[in-house]
């Protein structure tokens, strides 16, 4: 009997120990991915994050805030210098573009205010954002970028390599 015993002990043992890796790696696993949204500051940006949302090109559909709708702008090549002539103006709030093309690895990008003369064009919120073709950034809030005679802000895309690349945009 006592033979017997040390058997089902080793058993319950050995069972214990297969159920609680089955349970463990999995959550770890789950835990250690980190975020999906991958941004950093620009310059001397300081504070909070800003009000933005990442949708991944295999993600769901995108909503504008509120009761409006999204008024497409166009799509046009991003660039990798200041002050370029492909901006789009926009009334401030809410606004969105999507990368249609790009390095398939991914790159990052930055939601810029253009402002003429020798005025140094503005980095949107303070960060850029590391995008996939097909995915979408949507900034919230930032009518504080309007300005100017026309009372809009002009905003476009820089981007950190030096191929060729267009987003689509909407406001």
């Amino acid at each position: 009997m006592n033979h017997r015993n040390k058997s089902k002990a080793k058993w319950l043992r050995t069972m214990l120990a297969a159920l609680t890796l089955a349970v463990a790696v999995p959550v770890s696993t789950a835990f250690a991915d980190g975020p999906a949204v991958e941004s950093r500051a620009v310059g001397n940006t300081a504070g909070a994050a800003p009000n933005v949302t990442i949708i991944r090109a295999n993600g769901g559909s995108i909503t504008p805030m509120g009761a409006g709708e999204w008024d497409y702008l166009g799509q046009r090549s991003t660039v990798s210098t200041q002050n370029p002539t492909n901006y789009v103006h926009s009334g401030g709030g809410d606004f969105k573009f999507q990368v249609m093309s790009g390095p398939s690895g991914g790159a990052w990008y930055q939601l810029r205010e253009y402002d003429p003369g020798s005025n140094a064009d503005e980095v949107v919120t303070g960060y850029e954002y590391f995008l996939y073709p097909g995915d979408t950034l949507i900034y919230r809030g930032i009518s504080n970028y309007v300005d100017g005679d026309n009372k809009k802000a002009e905003f476009y895309v820089y981007e950190s390599f030096s191929g060729s690349g267009s987003v689509k945009y909407w406001d």
